[in-house]
């Protein structure tokens, strides 16, 4: 088993087991609920702002609107579903959230002309692989609700943005595809590599963190819990 799949399945295990203790914790729930509102707002969009220049190509921009529509709509389900918990929706997001996306910009810088079609093909692929996570982590959530909370109203909300996202992650790697040339493809997988090397050495260190804050969380409630039933 390569270093790369052992991350993987890290990864995984110790986020499954922090959204099962999450089931019956509200502020657990928020949190988790208020991570992917950053996402959708913040991470996932920042690239997708900055592709709009003059020389894009007009179907860029279509893509780009198209799914910046949809990240609005996820984000308003999202804060919907917080008023519900009675959470509050105006956090900043943590500091290893700003720190991975700093480390993004930083190391594709080099790449941003060296593309024919522009910076559009650097901002298209940290879309991509940002798109790509998301898919893994809504999924990973949508089987522990449907297995455990069908009828959650979480459930349904992300039954709707998995959907999109899948899509997303889909028509951002199919736009690169389109604007490289052959030539610059080494150049390309190069690229790809290295946000994808720091996505993933931000996953496992994510993973520990998001753990001990749903754990956290979960104790408080069942505690408050405790207390009120005396």
């Amino acid at each position: 088993m390569t270093i790369r799949e052992l991350q993987r399945r890290a990864v995984d295990g110790i986020k499954r087991h922090a959204l099962l203790m999450s089931l019956d914790s509200p502020r657990a729930q928020a949190h988790i609920l208020t991570e992917y509102l950053w996402s959708e707002e913040g991470a996932e969009t920042a690239a997708l702002h900055r592709t709009t220049s003059a020389a894009t190509p007009p179907w860029v921009d279509k893509l780009a609107a198209n799914q910046l529509a949809d990240e609005q709509r996820h984000a308003a389900l999202l804060r919907e579903r917080l008023v519900m918990l009675g959470a509050r929706t105006d956090r900043t997001p943590p500091g290893l959230m700003r720190a991975k996306l700093w480390w993004v910009e930083r190391a594709t810088a080099p790449y941003m002309n060296a593309f024919e079609a522009g910076p559009v093909v650097v901002l298209l692929a940290i879309a991509a692989q940002l798109e790509g996570t998301g898919v893994r982590m809504f999924g990973r959530h949508l089987d522990v609700l449907e297995l455990h909370r069908a009828d959650d109203p979480t459930t349904a909300v992300l039954r709707q943005i998995l959907s999109d996202e899948k899509r997303h992650a889909k028509s951002c790697a199919a736009a690169v595809e389109r604007l490289v040339r052959d030539d610059e493809r080494p150049m390309l997988d190069e690229l790809r590599d290295r946000i994808a090397m720091i996505d993933r050495a931000f996953g496992v260190t994510i993973s520990v963190v998001f753990w001990l804050v749903i754990a956290a969380h979960a104790a408080h409630d069942r505690v408050g819990a405790r207390g009120g039933a005396l």
